[in-house]
């Protein structure tokens, strides 16, 4: 059961919040590190006692709405988190967290998820009876027990998660940005990537909405919602779309950005295209994820393009 703020009432309470604040200092420093974000999941893991704490203040004062008006981040001290009075620093501060740049470390929403996946890590779990969610790599979600009456769901913040529902009574639900895919029986796969959301169905049916009007897809059948709200709909091969969770990754004339969007789920750091215009470079190939270093030097030799190496992992194609 998670703890409520209300019962971080021990001794050691006042110093674990400051410990929290700590770390939400650090990750909004501008010199935060991916080691950085793995620490901080240690020391959450220490305790529910640490984890409770970290909750509140990450959700003190509804950061979230504060960030909106904010610009650009700034560095403030853990005193001035715990001062209750200073709404305008913690918006500042969080604006760090909801949009970490380049993504080198999650952010608000990843880290606040019932259900997160490191890189090269894989989960399965039952949120309900009759449904199994599989997260890929480097994946976040969150668990929704009332999405309509008499259902659930779970909001898929980003990443990557595969979906078998078997004869529901009520349609099980996945959000994914402002796309809401529904069915009561079917295996599907629902992406939340850079580019947008992609849904493709393997088998039985699933209903669609929040793109202005419902789409139904059945087997072999995929729609892409680009961030500007382009829908695109295509035929699959529903086992070629869904090879990572047999540690493949099959690109056939798939653009570039679309490529990169995927293989980022599987390595540190970030892989970054110098201009727009390359993300849509046609790929055709295959990558093992177990050896998704070997992707940037097969995509130059493809394509004819430069990688740089930067820090943090970051790599910047041109």
């Amino acid at each position: 059961m998670r703890m409520t703020d209300r019962e971080i009432q021990d001794d050691d309470a006042d110093e674990l919040l400051v410990e929290a604040a700590d770390w939400l200092v650090c990750l909004t420093s501008g010199t935060a590190t991916q080691e950085d974000a793995a620490r901080l999941e240690a020391w959450r893991a220490t305790s529910p006692a640490h984890e409770a704490a970290f909750r509140e203040i990450a959700g003190v004062h509804r950061y979230a709405a504060v960030a909106k008006q904010h610009k650009k981040p700034a560095m403030v001290s853990r005193r001035a988190v715990l001062a209750g009075g200073t709404t305008a620093a913690l918006g500042a501060m969080m604006f760090g967290i909801a949009r970490p740049p380049l993504g080198l470390w999650p952010s608000f929403a990843e880290l606040t998820a019932d259900h997160r996946t490191a890189v090269g890590e894989r989960y399965a779990f039952a949120p309900i009876q009759g449904v199994n969610v599989e997260m890929n790599s480097r994946t976040a979600l969150s668990l929704i027990d009332s999405v309509a009456k008499g259902a659930h769901g779970v909001s898929l913040v980003t990443g990557e998660a595969y979906v078998t529902a078997a004869q529901l009574g009520e349609p099980f639900r996945v959000k994914a940005g402002s796309l809401v895919v529904a069915t009561r029986a079917a295996e599907f796969n629902v992406q939340s990537l850079e580019g947008g959301v992609r849904v493709a169905c393997v088998s039985g049916q699933v209903e669609c909405s929040g793109t202005g009007r419902p789409i139904t897809l059945r087997a072999n059948e995929q729609i892409f919602v680009t961030v500007d709200g382009a829908i695109q709909r295509s035929a699959i091969d529903g086992g070629k779309a869904t090879a990572w969770r047999r540690g493949l990754l099959i690109f056939e004339g798939t653009p570039l950005g679309n490529v990169v969007d995927q293989i980022n789920l599987y390595r540190s750091g970030r892989i970054v295209l110098a201009n727009a215009s390359l993300r849509t470079l046609p790929v055709n190939a295959v990558f093992h994820t177990d050896r998704i270093e070997e992707a940037v030097p097969q995509i130059e030799l493809l394509l004819g393009l430069r990688a740089r190496d930067l820090a943090g992992g970051v790599v910047v194609m041109s």
